[in-house]
């Protein structure tokens, strides 16, 4: 073997032309020359080390954005009412919470925080100095042990009405138990309270028997993994800073509990409404329904209710509450219509202000049988159309459904000027119209009706175009109004009125537009008033049918 041969792992260099290896190159003395196998070993590390930086910083950001624990794991399965607050949200939601805050003076200066600990110290030492207790100190007895979250429920647990308990989120269970015991020896109750303190939860009830039941049915089966609890916290989408959760059986619940305050009239005599009965039972329910209820309408909303969850959140540059429930009810039917939503999206992009609903065929009709269970057997729907028609001089209820068509929105221009408004009687001027879609013809003759009751007014011009017609003081406005327009593609409107091609009803404030009417006719009364009105862009309020869930939503969006 050669006397140049190098050691295994080094990579030979040969001379040009005769192909013997070259010596490798010097190295300082001492120090021994880099091998292939150290190179790779150096690479691997790196590699490690950037995997474990990647890594440690998806699960950091996956924290930050993820949502915590929550109370519904500390809660029994078959929990009727649910409503909780989470003073720390998914990351992105504490971003646009104090981003959103911060721009109205009245939280920037007088609650003045910037971040969940100051939020949740702030609440708690003002909650603690209105207690009034000299012994009690927050910092000392309560901060070190209390969560962000918590959540106040109705739970069933074989008697005759639900226990309300209340879950708080604790971070030491050992202080958690001396902190409560403080509170309660502060409040100077007769009664002890119940309390469990386990698996980073503190469950406080009326009783320590109620308290270790609810704690115990839990473990068993918990809220959190409920498939109806999921179903609906998943159609209202990502949970907020406030949520709440309404099981099936809380429209059994409710109807007990003003069966109890209306007595018999209602849910049947003696109160036996809610006696067992295998015919009237709720699946999955501790709770009974007998049919005496059924010919009652508020009744056979409740008992139709199929559960629905709500969650208050922050959405980018705004707050929304955003509602879900199951529209298999017969009571949510008229929510069908669409056209409310398609008149509002049509309207002039100028729009300042507007309110639409729907109607289906005959639904004053319904009205008016519900109208006539509510009130007993004191007044028959016959007396209710006599009484109306003869108070009106229209046709009740034929006209009134002619007149309000298929839908009707109500608008108002961004040159309203409010106290012009106040200073004339009959409105003359005034951009605001009533768009109504439907047999114009039909319309025009019912108007007719309604001008010979109440005299020629410019309240009631009107103006028409196709399946439209629009009354209101101002001929311009009617017109500009019935030119149409794509307010439903402008971005402030689309912001707070998610689905408004599908909407039943809109109700949609632009309060950039309506600023200087808003300056105008306050006159510089109120100053704080307006600064924190200021930062409003627009509001928006909206209901409509998805797939089966009927949704509503409330959002409101800053500058």
């Amino acid at each position: 073997m050669s006397e140049h041969q190098p050691p295994p792992g080094t990579p030979e260099y040969l001379e040009q032309g005769t192909g013997t290896p070259l010596s490798h190159p010097s190295a300082p003395d001492g120090v021994a020359p880099p091998t292939r196998g150290r190179r790779r070993g150096l690479w691997v590390a790196g590699g490690v080390v950037v995997l474990l930086g990647a890594g440690a910083g998806a699960w950091a950001a996956l924290s930050f954005f993820r949502q915590g624990a929550q109370p519904a794991e500390a809660l029994p399965a078959n929990t009727v009412a649910y409503i909780s607050l989470d003073l720390d949200p998914a990351g992105g939601q504490k971003l646009d919470a104090f981003r959103t805050l911060d721009k109205f003076p009245a939280f920037k200066h007088e609650v003045g925080v910037s971040s969940v600990a100051d939020l949740r110290h702030k609440i708690g030492y003002q909650l603690v100095t209105d207690a009034g207790c000299s012994g009690l100190d927050y910092s000392r007895d309560i901060d070190p042990w209390l969560g962000d979250r918590m959540a106040a429920a109705a739970v069933p647990l074989g008697g005759d009405r639900p226990h309300v308990v209340v879950v708080v989120q604790v971070t030491d269970e050992d202080q958690a138990r001396a902190g409560i015991a403080k509170l309660e020896k502060c409040s100077g109750a007769e009664h002890h309270l119940g309390v469990v303190v386990k698996d980073g939860w503190a469950t406080l009830a009326e009783s320590q028997e109620v308290a270790d039941e609810v704690s115990t049915d839990a473990d068993k089966a918990d809220l959190a993994d409920d498939a109806t609890y999921q179903k609906w916290t998943k159609a209202v989408g990502e949970a907020g800073v406030v949520n709440a959760y309404a099981s099936p059986d809380i429209g059994t619940v409710l109807g007990k509990e003003l069966g109890s305050v209306l007595g018999g009239g209602m849910f049947g005599p003696g109160g036996e409404s809610f006696a067992e009965s295998e015919s009237g039972t709720v699946q999955s329910s501790a709770f009974h329904a007998t049919p005496q209820s059924a010919g009652d309408p508020f009744s056979q909303a409740l008992s139709t209710f199929r559960g629905g969850a709500a969650t208050v959140r922050f959405t980018g540059d705004g707050l929304e509450l955003a509602a879900a429930g199951d529209a298999s009810s017969p009571q949510l039917a008229q929510l069908t219509g669409r056209t409310g939503g398609q008149l509002v999206a049509g309207l002039p992009d100028d729009t300042a202000a507007a309110l639409s609903t729907s109607f289906t065929p005959g639904w004053l009709e319904k009205e008016l049988d519900s109208a006539t269970g509510r009130l007993g057997e004191g007044m028959s729907k016959d007396d209710i159309e006599r009484e109306l028609s003869q108070a009106t001089g229209l046709t009740i209820p034929d006209d009134i459904e002619t007149l309000l068509g298929k839908g009707v929105v109500v608008s108002v221009g961004k040159d309203l000027d409010v106290k012009a408004a106040e200073g004339t009687d009959d409105g003359a001027g005034v951009p605001v119209a009533a768009t109504v879609k439907g047999d114009a013809t039909a319309i025009e003759q019912v108007l007719g009706k309604i001008r010979a009751k109440v005299g020629d007014t410019p309240l009631l011009g009107s103006s028409s175009s196709g399946d439209l017609i629009s009354v209101g003081p101002s001929e311009a406005y009617r017109q500009h109004v019935l030119a149409g327009g794509d307010l439903g593609g402008d971005g402030t409107f689309s912001d707070v009125v998610p689905d408004a091609a599908n909407a039943n009803a809109v109700l949609y404030v632009n309060v950039d537009a309506l600023q200087a009417t808003i300056d105008k006719a306050s006159s510089g009364d109120d100053p704080e008033g307006l600064a924190n009105l200021t930062p409003l862009r627009a509001l928006g309020i909206s209901s409509w049918l998805d797939d089966g869930v009927a949704r509503f939503s409330l959002k409101v969006s800053t500058d």
